[in-house]
Formats: structure tokens, C-alpha cells, sequence
């Protein structure tokens, strides 16, 4: 026993052989190209989880198409990234915009290289997939073919070199990277540009058939199979640990926690995600949110992974969940893109958030520059990356849809033919109330377009006559089944009757509304003379005040009114504005709305005033269309003034007033939204101000037409200036202020047209 005890402690003493080292050095090599290879198998695998987990959202019928596309991806990006995407991305850097070297394998010929060419090829496939989701149901196979070739050979490749250009020739410069932009694995590089190409290509080809009705309210589809998605989202989760360990191309002491900090945000963000949805989201499709708010984790967190500490990849899955989950909504909900599997959720939104991630929640010291510069760079990529790739995107498939179609036909939709061996005149309907919403143009052999009725009809006619001859045109309803042709024609002759029949009866009534108009302005304006008090009742009212009122026509859309109850001292000035009734109206309106308030004498607050007035208003012109009625509007301002206590009452509807003292001049402004355009879910509408004075000080009401004058430079007076004018003067005399404002407002003017109705009321307060 003694003689091993010292035959082991001499060996440890003894130096190390080099044999030995360089032997532990060479093991320590094949370890980090085996654990490279082993994660590039990984994200490879990642390729059947995304196949697994859309066609288990989309409709049964589209399971084999999507799955088929699931494959050529893969296909077409091995070949055009193999070819040319590689050199592109990782050659010699050419001025940091782009690579030059290992063109169709070029010395891709050692094991080093050939295993990051296929770490990089499996990278390359997972962005060309999140297109195949995003567009499924209604893509033809050619068209999205070549959209994959093209994003693997340009799209993906040149944005990847900017940001990722170093990573195999380390000279490379590559500009982003070079100014500091950090995206360990890809959250933008590869999710935000596979989701980029794939807003573009949902924007040009169109919602499924039948997933929005005429008013463009989203309609209900059921996916095929909730399970199956599930388990594609286990099988990307497991492919994730090796897309973002792998992603150190070496096996080091930072993949553990690599992987552990992607498993937290992917846990975090599927947590968030259903509590989400259960408690604030009505419960709505809350396994579609679970499934895609565990992606959006695992998206954010792979920008970051490396930088962060677990507890912040916590947070950032938390936070991730709940902001896939309100975006989910405004995707589909607000901006109409008919995304079947959440694509652009999970890898567009949360890819920016991921990479901002990177400067919020990276430890300052692992980042390359101070945190808040780092944002800033952050941004100049997340920006790069969608302008460059929507442009790019946006020409490809505007060639595609000009000249093959984008589209399957309107029968291989619904059957979900994969290759377009369908005929068209299959499963024609007969039903008597069929309408036109939409009509489906064949471009090429199997290429097809849709089109709404009225972008149909503003086709040139000989183009039309044309296409029909060609047998290239077929008429369907809401829900893309076909109508018999005679049935279709008759119904569009019949909407462009009525469209020509509208467009006269319109320009009939305008013409006769329009000599009604004229014939009765000068009625009107002696009606609107009649209803406005005069400048004599305002100095009953206010001893030493003015009223500067001055109607750009004979009939004003500014008006004022006054009142005086118990010992309260009411003013109102207004300016109306209106598209669906003209101004002149709605100032008359208003003055009658404003007496039907007071007309029993009791005194309301200004706020309270406002907010019944606002009412009224909405109330008079309930019958007109949304459109109109949203452009018609009362920018208001109301005082009252309590003369006992010294104190002004204000409120405002998008109108502000203006208290003089000495030299210090405080604008007061309103609400931001005038009468009649407030949101329906604004809370708190209008506010109240209580302004406090001492005698001798003024108080100015009055409404935009004096400042926005503009002279003959076609330059307006401004606010400022008309500040300026306002101290000059409110020591003055009211007379003297009123005849210094209008020789100041005639001489900014001079030989230009008055812009707008000028009202303007000075009160000299006591």
C-alpha cells in the first residue's frame, strides 16, 4: 500500500507530460465540434416542431400543404444557402456590407468550417419556416417557393453578414456589428426577419376566405388539433436549448446557464401568458396564447441569454407572455393580418423585445457600450432589419403576384389542394342570396390574386373583358364560395347603376344644396346676428371688457355668448368646425344648444356645462354616418367668474384662455379632444380650473382665427406673438386693446385673404 501511496503522490508532484496535455487539449476540442454538432441536430429538430405545431392550429385541411411546406423549406434553403446564403453572410466581408468567399462550398472543406456551415445552414431554416406558418392556407407552393430561395440567398444572408459577419472570419468589419450590436442568437437575425418576410407576404396575399366578414370583424376558425400543437411547442422548447447553447460554438462553462436562463423565460412567458389571457382576455383562445406566449419567451430570451442573470430571464419571460398576448389581439383584431399561427407575435414582436432585452436586463459590464447607448444601438438594428427586409420582401412578392399569382385558387383554398390540380368550377352554389364580396383572378398556370369588388371594378374594362375571355376570373361571397358568373355580373351591373346612379343623385344634391347655400347666407347671417348679443350687453355684463368678432363669411362658425346668474358672470367663446355640416351651422347649434343649457337659470359647473354640451351635441347629430359625423366638432372655452371671492372657473374643450397679470401671462389649457370627438372610452373628460386674481388684472378668451392669420409670406401670426401683444396691451384701456389688436391683425395680414373667423374677448377683472 505504501509503495502506491508513493508511486500516485510522485506522479502528481512529476510535471505534466505533453503528450498528456496536447491529448486533453485535443479531447477538449472534439468535445466543443461534437457539442456544436449535436446542437445544430437540435435546431434541425426544430424543423419538425414547427410542422408539428402549425398544422395542429391550422384548419384540418391545410395540415398536408403546410407540412409539405414545412419540407421545402428546408429544401430550398439547404441548396440556396449552400450555394450562396453562406458566402453572403460569413465570406470575406466586402465595406461590411456583405461576404465574398465559399460560393457553391468553396473551401467549406475541413470539419471546423463544415460543421458551423451546418449549425448556420439549421439557423437559416427556422427563419424561411415562420413564413410557411404565417401565410399558410391560401400560398401556392411555386410562389412561396421562391420566396424561400430568395430570403436563403439574399434577405436572411445580407442582414445576418451586417450583424453576424465576424463570427467565422473574425477580421470581417461588418457595419452593424461594428458599432456594438448585440444579438447572441438570433432574436432579429433570424426571428425578426423570418417574421418581417412574413407581414409582407400576409399583407400582399390576403386573409384566408371567410376569415373576416364585410365590416371586417374577425371570424372564428377552429384548428385541427390542440394537442398536436402542444407538442410542437415541447419539441421547438427542447430544439431551443440547443439553438441558443449551441450558439457559444464551443462547450464552455456559459451553456448551463445558457440553457437554464432559456428554460426560465420559456416557463415565465407561458406562466404570464395564461394568466393572461384567463384573467384580462375573457378567456379567449387561451391555448393558442399559451403555445405562443412560451415561443415569445424563448424568442426574447435568445438575444439576451447570454448577458442576463436567471431571475432577469424570469422577468423577461414574464413580461414576454403578456406582451404576445395584447399583440395577438392588435394583429389580428386592428391591423386585419390573417396570421393562422401567431408568426408574427411571437417572432417579429417578440424578437424586438428580445433584443432591447439585451441592454434592459444585460449586465452592464458584458455589454459593449453603457447601458443607455447600447439601447440606442439596439434599435438601430431592430430598425435596420425591418426597413431593409419589408423593402426587399415587398418587391419580391409584388413581382410574384403580378406576374404568377400568390394564391391557390378559391376551391384548392377550401379542399386544400397542395399542388393546384383542382379545377376551378368545382362546388359552384346556386343559392339565391349570394352576394359578391370578392373575386379571384387567376394569373398563371397556378398562381391567383384576390381582389374586392370595387379593386375588380377599378381594373381597366378592356383588361377585364380580357380576363374573362381567358376564363381567368371567378366571383365568390364572404366565405369564398364560388357564385355562377351571370349571377355575379348581373349583381356588379346592378352595384354600378347604383354607384353612377349615387354619384349623379350626390352631385345633383350638391349643386342644389350649394345655390340653397348661397341663396340663404345672408338669412343666415341675420339669424346668427340676431341670436349673438352685442358688444353693449358684454360691457353691462364686464364695465371694462371688449369683443373683437369678426366672420371670415357672412355666417360665422365662431360664436360667443354670455350670461350673468345670481352673481356668477358666465362666458363662452367657441369655434366650430365642421366637414359633414359646414361651420355656420354648427355655430348656430351650438348658441342654441348653450341657451336650451341655461334656459332654467341654473348654475352648473364648467366642466358639468361642457360635458352636457358634448352630450347634445352628439345627441343633434346622431343620425349622420361615423365617418361625417367624426369631423364635425366645437373647440370650446367657458369662464365663470365669481367676483366676490376674486376666483375665474375654466374649462375648455381643445381651447385654452389666457390671465393677464403685470408681466406674467399663464395660458390655461382645456381638454385635449373638442365637443363631439371624444373616444368612448375617454375617462375624466374635461377638468376644471379655479384661477384666483386681484382687480386690475385680465382675462382673454378667444378662438384660433386671430393667431393663424398669415401674411403674405404665408407665414401664421402664432401664439407667441399674440402673447406678446396681449402684455403689451392689457394695461390699456379695453377700447385702446381692441383698436391695437385689429390694426396689428389688418397690418400682419395686409392684401391676404382673412384665413378664419376672429373672435376675441378681453375682460378687465375687479
Amino acid at each position: 500500500m505504501n509503495t502506491f501511496l508513493t508511486g500516485l503522490i510522485t506522479l502528481i508532484a512529476s510535471p505534466p507530460d505533453p503528450n498528456v496535455v496536447e491529448s486533453l487539449n485535443l479531447i477538449q476540442l472534439n468535445l466543443d465540434d461534437l457539442w456544436v454538432l449535436v446542437a445544430a441536430a437540435l435546431v434541425f429538430f426544430m424543423q419538425a416542431g414547427f410542422k408539428v405545431l402549425e398544422t395542429g392550429l391550422v384548419k384540418k385541411e391545410h395540415r398536408s400543404g403546410i407540412g409539405a411546406k414545412n419540407l421545402l423549406d428546408w429544401v430550398a434553403g439547404s441548396i440556396a444557402f449552400f450555394l450562396v446564403g453562406f458566402a453572403i453572410m460569413f465570406g470575406d466581408s466586402t465595406n461590411g456590407i456583405f461576404g465574398f468567399h465559399y460560393f457553391a462550398g468553396d473551401s467549406i472543406d475541413t470539419g471546423k468550417i463544415l460543421i458551423f456551415f451546418l449549425f448556420q445552414l439549421a439557423f437559416a431554416g427556422t427563419a424561411l419556416t415562420i413564413v410557411s406558418g404565417a401565410m399558410s392556407g391560401r400560398t401556392g407552393v411555386v410562389a412561396y417557393f421562391i420566396v424561400s430561395l430568395i430570403t436563403a440567398t439574399i434577405i436572411y444572408p445580407v442582414f445576418g453578414h451586417w450583424a453576424w459577419g465576424n463570427l467565422w472570419v473574425t477580421d470581417n468589419e461588418p457595419w452593424l456589428a461594428s458599432l456594438g450590436f448585440m444579438d447572441f442568437a438570433g432574436s432579429t437575425v433570424v426571428h425578426s426577419t423570418g417574421a418581417w418576410v412574413a407581414v409582407m407576404g400576409i399583407y400582399m396575399v390576403g386573409p384566408r376566405l371567410g376569415r373576416y366578414d364585410a365590416y371586417g370583424r374577425i371570424q372564428p376558425t377552429k384548428a385541427s388539433d390542440y394537442a398536436y400543437s402542444i407538442l410542437g411547442v415541447m419539441i421547438l422548447w427542447l430544439g431551443w436549448w440547443g439553438f441558443n447553447g449551441g450558439s457559444t460554438l464551443a462547450f464552455n462553462n456559459d451553456v448551463p446557464q445558457i440553457i437554464l436562463n432559456t428554460n426560465l423565460a420559456g416557463a415565465g412567458a407561458c406562466f404570464s401568458a395564461f394568466f393572461h389571457a384567463y384573467l384580462f382576455q375573457k378567456k379567449t383562445d387561451v391555448i393558442e396564447k399559451i403555445a405562443g406566449g412560451s415561443l415569445t419567451g424563448l424568442v426574447a430570451i435568445t438575444a439576451c441569454c447570454n448577458v442576463v442573470t436567471p431571475i432577469s430571464s424570469l422577468i423577461i419571460g414574464l413580461l414576454a407572455g403578456v406582451i404576445h398576448n395584447i399583440f395577438y389581439v392588435i394583429i389580428a383584431e386592428k391591423w386585419k393580418l390573417d396570421d393562422p399561427v401567431g408568426a408574427i407575435a411571437v417572432h417579429g414582436i417578440g424578437g424586438v423585445f428580445g433584443t432591447l432585452c439585451v441592454a434592459l436586463f444585460g449586465q452592464e459590464e458584458l455589454l459593449v457600450h453603457s447601458r443607455w447607448i447600447q439601447l440606442g444601438t439596439q434599435f438601430i438594428g431592430i430598425a435596420t432589419c425591418f426597413i431593409f427586409t419589408t423593402f426587399v420582401s415587398y418587391i419580391v412578392f409584388s413581382i410574384i403576384k403580378k406576374t404568377i399569382g400568390l394564391r391557390v385558387s378559391p376551391v384548392e383554398e377550401k379542399i386544400g389542394s397542395f399542388v393546384g390540380n383542382s379545377s376551378m368550377d368545382v362546388e359552384i352554389n346556386e343559392i339565391d342570396d349570394q352576394k359578391v364580396a370578392q373575386v379571384s383572378i387567376r394569373v398563371s398556370d397556378k398562381g391567383y390574386n384576390i381582389y374586392s369588388v370595387i379593386e375588380y371594378l377599378s381594373i381597366n374594362q378592356e383588361r377585364r373583358k380580357k380576363m374573362i375571355s381567358e376564363d381567368r376570373v371567378r366571383y365568390m361571397d364572404e366565405m369564398g364560395s364560388i357564385i355562377p358568373p351571370l349571377v355575379a355580373v348581373r349583381q356588379m351591373g346592378l352595384m354600378l347603376d347604383s354607384m353612377k346612379e349615387k354619384a349623379t343623385a350626390e352631385r345633383d344634391e350638391l349643386r342644389n344644396k350649394q345655390e340653397e347655400y348661397d341663396n340663404s347666407l345672408q338669412h343666415m347671417g341675420s339669424l346668427q346676428n340676431a341670436l349673438l348679443e352685442d358688444e353693449s350687453s358684454l360691457k353691462d355684463l364686464f364695465e371694462d371688457s371688449f369683443l373683437i368678432f369678426q366672420p371670415q363669411k357672412k355666417v360665422s362658425g365662431d360664436f360667443y355668448w354670455f350670461k350673468q346668474i345670481s352673481e356668477y358672470k358666465i362666458v363662452i367663446v367657441s369655434n366650430c368646425t365642421g366637414k359633414g355640416v359646414s361651420g355656420g351651422f354648427l355655430g348656430m347649434l351650438g348658441i342654441s344648444l348653450v341657451k336650451e343649457i341655461f334656459s332654467s337659470n341654473k348654475l352648473l359647473y364648467p366642466d358639468k356645462v361642457l360635458k352636457l354640451l358634448d352630450k347634445k351635441f352628439e345627441h343633434s347629430l346622431k343620425t349622420r354616418t361615423l365617418s361625417v359625423k367624426m369631423k364635425d366638432a366645437m373647440d370650446v372655452s367657458i369662464i365663470i367668474v365669481d367676483e366676490l371671492k376674486q376666483k375665474i372657473y375654466f374649462s375648455g374643450a381643445n381651447n385654452s384662455v389666457m390671465h393677464v397679470a403685470g408681466n406674467t401671462i399663464n395660458e390655461y389649457q382645456g381638454a385635449k379632444w373638442p365637443i363631439g370627438q371624444f373616444p368612448e372610452d375617454e375617462k375624466g373628460k374635461f377638468s376644471r380650473e379655479v384661477i384666483s386674481y386681484l382687480p386690475g388684472e385680465s382675462i382673454y378668451l378667444y378662438t384660433n382665427g386671430y393667431y393663424h392669420q398669415t401674411n403674405i409670406n404665408e407665414k401664421p401670426l402664432g401664439l407667441d406673438s399674440f402673447k406678446s401683444q396681449l402684455k403689451l396691451v392689457q394695461n390699456m384701456e379695453s377700447e385702446t386693446q381692441k383698436t391695437i389688436l385689429m390694426d396689428d391683425f389688418k397690418e400682419w395680414k395686409g392684401s391676404e385673404e382673412q384665413k378664419d373667423d376672429v373672435l376675441v374677448i378681453g375682460i378687465k377683472l375687479r
